[in-house]
């Protein structure tokens, strides 16, 4: 679902037209490069948001691609039983597949974002068809759960200054992360932690998976996020939702 990582992963920040493509991330490791993360959060501010307030040691972990019948369980009942809130940025597909999880997600206090319809990568579509991707999983998260979300993460992490437009004219925040667990890339549980460990802080959002796209997957994710979660309290860290963080 995710190909490998260019070694330099940034286009220009800036460009002749105003207006002009920003850059495409076809992997989304802004952590790799904060300054110019900040940068866009600044230069969309209000609607772009990779990181909350670096002065409140607040974290908050993010799950995409689901909801599934595998993972995402597993994945709600450590949050219970450890009582962290967290944010699912649910694709409208999967929500149609597995209704019933993403309502356990909505009862059980998390927030849902809208991850598009099939997880398409936004850059290539109109704006006809990026308002449907956009729509539909919007209607369907409303039919399940009654609620009507305003978070938005793009698929692959991928946009311009197009997509960030027509996402804000919908009515959305973009929020995507600044942290990225490498948790579909084969990444063993200690290697995880050791990526959460390294880069986080204060505000930092969590990008993690709640669907894998082959078997066992996401076993190495899941071992992981008890740990991930006891280890950031320890160091003072308060577990929130996007919503609260990008306040």
């Amino acid at each position: 679902m995710l190909t490998a990582c260019a070694k330099n992963p940034f286009k220009r920040l800036t460009d002749a037209e105003p207006d002009a493509t920003i850059p495409v991330r076809e992997l989304q490791d802004y952590n790799l490069n904060p300054e110019q993360a900040k940068a866009l959060q600044e230069r969309y501010q209000g609607t772009l948001y990779y990181k909350g307030d670096p002065e409140k040691k607040y974290v908050a972990l993010t799950f995409d691609d689901g909801p599934d019948g595998v993972y995402t369980p597993q994945i709600l009942s450590i949050l219970h039983d450890k009582g962290v809130p967290a944010t699912f940025f649910v694709v409208g597909k999967q929500a149609n597949a597995y209704p019933e999880v993403l309502q356990r997600i909505a009862q059980e206090g998390h927030a849902i974002g809208n991850h598009s319809w099939d997880h398409r990568k936004l850059t290539r579509l109109s704006s006809d068809e990026l308002t449907d991707q956009v729509r539909s999983t919007e209607d369907e998260i409303r039919r399940i759960t009654g609620f009507k979300t305003t978070l938005f993460r793009t698929p692959y992490g991928s946009f311009d200054s197009n997509v960030i437009n027509e996402l804000k004219s919908l009515g959305y925040k973009v929020v995507e992360w600044s942290i990225y667990t490498r948790d579909l890339k084969g990444k063993n549980k200690n290697q995880i932690l050791s990526v959460v460990n390294k880069e986080v802080s204060p505000g930092s959002i969590i990008l993690q998976h709640c669907r894998a796209t082959v078997p066992g997957q996401l076993n190495a994710s899941v071992q992981a996020l008890p740990e991930i979660i006891d280890q950031l309290r320890a160091q003072g860290y308060e577990f929130v939702t996007v919503e609260r963080i990008i306040q």
